[in-house]
């Protein structure tokens, strides 16, 4: 997921105008209400979490 960004300088006089981009790199938290279409990659550290998380969840029922 990328997307560009408009900045422009709040001084008038000055008028800089650039375009920065914004990119997804990782998911850190996965979320509750998941689209099936969008694919980000997840950290490992969020992985681990979820699959503790989900492993927590078996040994409960």
């Amino acid at each position: 997921m990328l997307k560009e960004i408009t900045y422009q300088c709040q001084n008038v006089e000055c008028g800089h105008t650039f375009v920065a981009t914004l990119e997804v790199s990782r998911t850190v938290s996965m979320s509750a209400m998941p689209n099936p279409e969008v694919r980000i990659p997840i950290s490992s550290r969020a992985f681990l979490a979820a699959k503790n998380q989900m492993t927590l969840d078996l040994a409960t029922v």
